[in-house]
């Protein structure tokens, strides 16, 4: 185990980030590859009705994957910093409870899916017209849930026993299983919407299949070990994981709430242009939330093992990444943005044309985005719990409520998609005004 360890507090930081940072990043594209081909298998075979549809049950994926993030991330941390400390049979059993508390859940909520699918239909913003809709999307998507939290969980601890490569190809390989599914459920199959959501359910649990052979491999010192029923552990690994669980489930209750307030402005339309915007808000939130996961594992052990410069170096390289991917993703849709509305929809006129403004008000919020998840993730892999859950709160919930609210009874439809921009831009300067005030190291 020890000389396991060695390489996250010994190698070159440059080599060992890269190396992680591909591995993740790819790993996380792949997951919002399934939505997103979802997206676009929909909106060129069905139409826009489709995509409003799909873009109302979108929250039900920030739920399932905030909660694999909750145990996984939250279990793996505990589990890297226990190990730099040296305590190999306490993160043995913050490994086994992990899992197990992940295991139990999700069969709970694939079960309850399967009950009331209708009910979590109509809770997500259905309404008579779409019902039909969601519900067959979701009645193939609930059909295997407990596979998209126990792959989230799984993987964390994957990436932490250093075998980042196989949690990148069980989900490569389960977002290219869903693009072929797609095509084949909705085109060839003729099962439309209902299809599309069986295809994700499906490529989760193949993704889930690949990740368990790491548990027969010589590679895996994860071990299941007795222990006795009591809460010691976990508290520490729900409050660790929280920041990811916020992260995961605010991008959910934030597309509800845009899909409510463009509802009230424009129609199904203004859901159906931002289902558009959701989708690319999606990669984009993945290759950042990528970039932390390729952090966490580096920090946390080095972090256990006292070795601050090596942190420090760790945290400026995700940071840097991050800004440069923000600012291409902003660069993009100022340039091309009729281009991303084309992959997505065939369709002409309206939608386009307030897809297309939309983008240019919207894709400001990535320059920001990218710094502020990668902050949140940063103190979370040192167990600074407080700050890392405030600026998942702040950018996530409680400021794009405050400008969703505000913003647009001043600037109309802009407001909504300037939201974004208002929450992100106001998490980075608290961060760095309470930062300061406490004298921490920001960068």
């Amino acid at each position: 185990m020890k000389d396991k360890e060695s390489v996250f507090l010994n190698s070159d930081i440059n080599k060992l980030f890269y190396k992680y940072l591909i591995n993740s990043v790819l790993g996380m594209l792949a997951v919002s590859f399934c939505i997103l081909a979802d997206t676009m298998f929909i909106g060129q075979g069905i139409g826009s009705d489709g995509l409003a549809a799909l873009n109302i049950c979108i929250p039900i994926f920030n739920l399932f994957n905030g909660l694999g993030l909750l145990f996984g991330m939250g279990g793996a941390t505990a589990l890297s910093i226990s190990r730099g400390k040296g305590e190999i049979v306490e993160s043995q059993r913050i490994f086994t409870k992990s899992i197990i508390i992940a295991i139990l859940v999700g069969i709970t909520l694939s079960t309850l899916g399967k009950i009331f699918t209708e009910k979590i239909g109509y809770i997500l913003g259905a309404n008579i017209s779409n019902i039909y809709m969601v519900k067959e999307y979701l009645s193939g998507v609930l059909i295997f849930s407990f596979s998209y939290i126990l792959a989230h969980t799984t993987s964390a601890f994957i990436r932490n026993d250093h075998n980042p490569r196989l949690a990148m190809i069980a989900t490569v390989t389960s977002g290219l299983s869903n693009v072929i599914l797609d095509y084949l459920l909705i085109f060839i199959f003729d099962m439309g919407i209902k299809g599309a959501g069986l295809a994700t359910s499906i490529a989760s649990l193949i993704n889930l299949l690949i990740l368990l052979t790491h548990f027969i491999s010589k590679k895996c010192s994860l071990r299941f070990i007795k222990f006795k029923i009591n809460v010691k552990d976990i508290p520490r690994i729900l409050f660790n994981g929280l920041p990811s669980f916020i992260v995961e489930i605010s991008s959910g209750i934030v597309i509800f709430i845009f899909n409510l307030k463009l509802l009230n402005i424009v129609g199904n339309i203004g859901v159906s242009a931002y289902s558009i915007i959701a989708n690319v808000s999606l990669v984009a939130a993945a290759i950042f939330t990528g970039i932390s996961q390729a952090m966490q594992p580096i920090i946390s052990v080095n972090y256990g093992a006292n070795k601050i410069d090596r942190v420090k170096r760790v945290r400026k390289k995700g940071l840097k990444t991050s800004i440069i991917v923000g600012l291409s993703f902003y660069i993009i849709g100022i340039l091309f943005p009729q281009f991303i509305v084309g992959v997505f929809t065939s369709e002409k006129g309206q939608i386009v044309d307030i897809t297309v403004n939309a983008i240019r008000y919207y894709f400001l919020a990535f320059i920001f985005m990218g710094i502020n998840i990668v902050n949140g993730a940063y103190y979370q892999s040192m167990e600074h719990r407080i700050l890392s859950n405030a600026i998942s709160l702040s950018r996530g919930i409680i400021l794009i409520i405050i400008g969703i609210t505000i913003l647009p009874v001043f600037l109309g439809v802009n407001g909504v998609w300037l939201s974004a921009v208002f929450a992100e831009v106001l998490t980075l300067i608290i961060t760095c005004l309470y930062v300061y005030k406490k004298k921490m190291t920001l960068i």
